[in-house]
C-alpha cells in the first residue's frame, strides 16, 4: 500500500481518469491562492516551511519534470531518474526571482503541458517499469508517476493553504 505518511494520499484510491482533473483542479487552486494573496504568498511562517509563491515554484517544477520523465519511460526500458533537487533549488535562490504573476502563468502552462501529455499516453503504456525517487529508487509504472502529480500538486496545495493560515495569524 502506498500512502503519503503526511497527508494521507492513498495512491491505490485513484487511477488513471482521476490525474488530469485532479492535477488541474489543485494547480487552478494554487494560482488563485497566489493571486489572492500577492503580499502573503511571498512569507514564510517559520524557517522550516516555503513560503507559499516557492510551493507553487516547486508544484511547476515538479509538473514539468514528470512530464519529461513520462516521455523519458515510453522510450527507455526501466529508466531511473536524476532527483529534482527540490532543497537546492531553494537553498540557490534560484525562486528568489519568481513573482506571482509568473508562477501562476508559468504554473498554468506546465499544468496544461503535463494534463495534454499525460492524457495521450495509451493506457496500456502506463504500466511501463521506471525506477523512481532519490537517493533508493523503487520500482514504479508511468500510471504510478501520473499519480505523483497529483499527490505533489495536492500535498503542496495543503502547504501553501497552511501558509496562509499561519501568516495570517502572526499579523
Amino acid at each position: 500500500m502506498d500512502v503519503c505518511d503526511v497527508c494521507g494520499f492513498d495512491f491505490d484510491s485513484v487511477g488513471r481518469d482521476d490525474v488530469g482533473p485532479r492535477v488541474a483542479a489543485a494547480a487552478e487552486s494554487i494560482a488563485a491562492m497566489l493571486v489572492q494573496e500577492p503580499e502573503n504568498c511571498l512569507m514564510r511562517p517559520s524557517e522550516e516551511r516555503w513560503s507559499m509563491i516557492e510551493y507553487g515554484a516547486h508544484v511547476r517544477d515538479v509538473l514539468l519534470t514528470i512530464r519529461d520523465r513520462l516521455v523519458i519511460g515510453l522510450v527507455e526500458h526501466d529508466p531511473g531518474f536524476k532527483p529534482l533537487y527540490r532543497d537546492e533549488r531553494i537553498n540557490l535562490g534560484l525562486y528568489s526571482q519568481d513573482t506571482p504573476a509568473a508562477v501562476v502563468a508559468e504554473l498554468g502552462a506546465a499544468t496544461a503541458m503535463f494534463v495534454r501529455l499525460f492524457d495521450t499516453i495509451e493506457p496500456e503504456l502506463l504500466s511501463r517499469p521506471v525506477r523512481y525517487g532519490s537517493p533508493n529508487p523503487q520500482p514504479r509504472t508511468l500510471l504510478w508517476m501520473g499519480l505523483q502529480a497529483i499527490h505533489e500538486s495536492e500535498h503542496h496545495l495543503t502547504d501553501i493553504e497552511e501558509n496562509l493560515e499561519r501568516v495570517k495569524k502572526a499579523r
